[in-house]
């Protein structure tokens, strides 16, 4: 059965009408409200359409939907308010189980003797069974709802769209104001062009978008997508994938149990924990710091450091202007910067570390490593694997190699200690520094040793190959009857070999 009533309330015809003498510089007030009560059973559906106003939605009645209309006129005459009311028209429909309220006002004001009418407020007021759907669209003013077992739809161009515990699917579209949602049982899309979007809790996936204003997500099981021009990204728990992009702010995930895309022209990247298989964070003018990573991770930024407490997969780390800091990486690492220095404490793979303007700083290497840098020092406490190590304008030292040695140097010193017998030749060269080489008692090698300006000492027995006088400035020979090659050069400055007590007992 379809019924239809259209009500225009005049001065001659009013429902509820109260007039009063308002407090504030004696404005009086009028009001006139409109109630409708409809039979519907759960699993219906409630539409409120108004061009005005704020929707306030209940789910405390069964089998029924009432409606209260409440319109309110402050200041003026009661002509004046009488024809607000009579202009405002409210049309109730109700189709089966589906129950429509819709509120238009033929003309926005009015001119009484030169002076502008007061504006018309309303108010929405509807009671409905808990388990129904809803769609709420008003063109100015606040939407509530409470608690629902149903899917909600919610839209305003201006106010606050507050919304409960509700069980279904959420759409909440916001031109300019907040978007606060208490529990999403369904899928969720939150949009507004200005202030906030606040979730506390969503069982489906969360898309928020924001033009001008913060996110913040407590917990989602799902995936979420969020992404504001100004403000702030904050997710907390997400079990799902995460992507966040920001024009203009910040991006802190906690924790995310899929993989993670963060992006930001300024602020920073914090990502906790993540247990997906891939991370990619890009940062246009701030800094990116992760927690512990279980997957691969991509991270750039142009300025600001990234600093990565612990990555189980591959790192590719690139930073046009800061600091590159990594704790423990289980795979391999590429790390780039053009300024501040790269330290890394443990690489399980291999590592190939370039830097344009600082230090190199590496705790433990056990693949092979590829050292750059134009200016400042590379540092390598132990390399398990092979060493290719390059410097412009500053000093190398590898405390501990296990296998082969390539350094090469234009200013500043040389120092390699040697902790295991190399399985390839090795060449050590500066053009304005000293060599300094430490060889355990047992290694057996080739030396070849020259320096043009300055002197070769030696406190490492060594079988001279070529018979002849022993110039200071070179030596060949055989260590322990020989081995692989161990050339040394220096253009100006000393080589020195010494000799360290045995060969270290560490596994590999």
């Amino acid at each position: 059965m379809r019924t239809k009533k259209q009500l225009r309330y005049g001065a001659g015809l009013l429902v509820g009408l109260r007039l009063g003498v308002g407090t504030i510089l004696g404005a009086p007030e009028y009001d006139q409200n409109i109630e409708k009560a409809f039979p519907a059973n759960s699993g219906g559906r409630l539409i409120v359409q108004a061009d005005q106003g704020s929707i306030e939605i209940n789910s405390d009645v069964a089998d029924t939907v009432r409606v209260r209309v409440l319109r309110h006129v402050k200041g003026g005459s009661q002509a004046q308010a009488d024809e607000l009311f009579t202009h405002h028209d409210v049309t109730f429909t109700q189709d089966r189980n589906s129950v429509s309220v819709i509120g238009r006002s033929k003309k926005d004001r009015f001119r009484f003797g030169g002076f502008r009418q007061p504006n018309l407020q309303v108010r929405y007021a509807v009671s409905i069974p808990r388990r129904f759907d809803v769609d709420l669209k008003t063109a100015g003013g606040d939407i509530r709802l409470s608690e629902l077992e149903g899917a909600a739809v919610a839209r305003t161009s201006s106010g606050t769209i507050d919304l409960g515990r509700i069980s279904g699917r959420i759409e909440s579209i916001n031109s300019g104001g907040d978007i606060l949602v208490t529990h999403a049982g369904g899928d969720l899309v939150a949009h507004t062009s200005g202030g906030s979007i606040k979730v506390q809790t969503a069982r489906g996936k969360v898309e928020a978008s924001n033009s001008g204003g913060d996110i913040r997500v407590d917990e989602a099981d799902k995936d979420v997508v969020a992404s504001t021009s100004s403000g702030s990204i904050a997710l907390q728990t997400v079990r799902g994938r995460a992507e966040a992009r920001n024009s203009g702010g910040d991006i802190r995930i906690e924790t995310a149990g899929g993989d993670v895309t963060a992006q930001t022209s300024s602020g920073s990247i914090d990502l906790g924990q993540c247990k997906g298989e891939r991370v990619n964070a890009k940062n246009s003018g701030g800094a990116i710091r992760f927690g512990e990573i279980a997957g691969d991770v991509v991270a750039q930024t142009s300025s600001g450091p990234i600093q990565i407490a612990k990555v189980k997969g591959i790192a590719q780390v690139r930073n046009s202007g800061g600091q590159i800091r990594i704790g423990e990486a289980g795979s391999s690492v590429v790390a780039e910067t053009s300024s501040g220095s790269i330290e890394i404490t443990t690489v399980t793979g291999n590592l190939e570390a370039k830097n344009s303007g600082g230090d190199v700083r590496i705790d433990e290497a056990a693949g092979e490593t590829v050292a750059r840098t134009s200016s400042g020092s590379i540092v390598i406490r132990l390399a398990r694997g092979k060493v290719d190590a390059k410097n412009s304008g500053g000093k190398i030292e590898v405390n501990e190699a296990r296998d082969v040695v390539l350094a090469h140097t234009s200013s500043g010193p040389i120092i390699v200690g040697l902790g295991a017998q190399p399985k390839a030749d090795s060449h050590l060269q500066v053009s304005g520094g000293d060599i300094k080489v430490t060889l355990p008692r047992s290694i057996a090698l080739d030396l070849d040793a020259e320096s043009s300006g300055g002197k070769v000492i030696t406190a490492v027995p060594v079988t001279m190959t070529v018979s002849g006088e022993h110039k200071p400035g070179g030596l060949r020979g055989k260590i322990n009857g020989g081995g692989p090659m161990l050339s040394l050069r220096a253009s100006s400055g000393d080589i020195r070999l010494n000799e360290s007590a045995a060969l270290p007992n560490h596994g590999r």
